[in-house]
């Protein structure tokens, strides 16, 4: 069902009237197709991190870091598309229909996810253990700090992963850059988000998980505000991709690991729904905000340096995350022992 929703909002954006056809309809017909995709997309999180981390246990880190790596594969293909339709295209063909052709490529994945999901079996460990009827009523119940550990680990994750994003219209109507050089950026910060979060995963394994996430984001927390600094004083195309690059470099890093860190704070009978809820609830409030957030920023302080303040005052909450989880963790761990001593 999830594959099914997000090909039907993605060809209902694809084939929208524009305004001018059918008025007010368009943009609200747009929203109720991004939910739609939204809806899709934060169920598929849940499900397929657990799946992951389930299937290969003892390969966690690495093989759930392929969940965000797949995600930089998402805006390596979107930046692809959009230093494509600005280099071939004019400003006013893209306006007009342009915008649509990334929508109609999209589909194309929609078949091969519904062959494979026909022919995939849950793991072991799931059978295994009792299936929660309300699992969403045991996260509430007995689950809260796990789950607010979980939506605090994502807090800075998904503000990068956004602000990124956003870098294109911030460097084109803040910085006065050309649109060609804003979409190569994000290009850039795409492949590094796809080649180097695997990679982490495999590092996290040799130095572990909370090591790696502790020192990424602290960096962050150190050196976001120098970099849109030093970018907003000397704005260039080299200083617009040095600050992309290295953004997408500690998300990649941090990034990397949290699918598995966020998958050993819940127990398998409520692991897909905790992940689900805690990730969509970090997406929505601080990264689907992210956008409008640092405009509102700019504009209520005048300074273009805005966005850095928002990534630093997250990533200070995400530390305090990353220490509690590996506290949550470690006493879960300590209590299974204690359980096989018993046992």
């Amino acid at each position: 069902m999830s594959i099914s929703l997000m090909m039907l909002g993605s060809l209902m954006i694809a084939v929208m009237p524009g305004y001018a056809t059918i008025g007010m309809a368009a943009p609200v017909l747009i929203v109720l197709a991004r939910l739609i995709q939204g809806f899709s997309a934060g169920g598929e999180f849940g499900s397929s991190t657990a799946f992951l981390v389930e299937h290969f246990p003892e390969r966690k880190a690495f093989i759930a870091s392929w969940q965000f790596a797949t995600q930089g594969a998402s805006t390596l293909l979107a930046a692809a598309f959009g230093m494509g339709l600005a280099s071939v295209l004019s400003e006013q063909e893209i306006q007009e229909w342009g915008w649509r052709i990334p929508f109609f490529f999209g589909l194309l994945i929609g078949p091969v996810g519904l062959y494979i999901r026909r022919y995939i079996h849950e793991p072991t460990s799931f059978q295994r253990d009792l299936q929660q009827e309300l699992p969403a009523k045991e996260i509430f119940l007995r689950q809260k700090t796990w789950f607010f550990t979980a939506i605090g680990l994502m807090m800075v994750s998904t503000a990068i992963n956004y602000v990124i994003s956003y870098i294109p219209t911030y460097a084109t109507q803040n910085l006065k850059l050309p649109s060609l050089v804003a979409y190569t950026s994000a290009f850039v910060g795409g492949v590094i988000l796809t080649v180097v979060t695997p990679l982490a995963g495999l590092w996290a394994e040799k130095i572990g998980r909370i090591s790696l996430m502790k020192w990424s984001v602290l960096l962050v927390v150190l050196t976001t505000y120098p970099g849109f600094y030093l970018l907003a004083q000397q704005p260039s195309q080299f200083n617009l991709i040095l600050l992309v690059m290295w953004l997408a470099l500690l998300k990649a890093l941090y990034f990397s690991v949290i699918p598995s860190v966020m998958a050993d704070l819940f127990p398998s009978t409520t692991r897909a729904t905790g992940i689900a809820l805690s990730y969509n609830i970090a997406v929505t409030l601080f990264g689907g905000f992210a956008p409008l957030i640092c405009i509102w920023l700019i504009k209520l302080t005048g300074d273009n340096l805005a966005p850095s303040y928002y990534l630093v005052v997250l990533g200070v909450f995400s530390l305090m995350a990353v220490y509690q989880a590996r506290k949550s963790i470690g006493q879960k761990k300590t209590d299974a022992d204690f359980s096989q001593a018993g046992t």
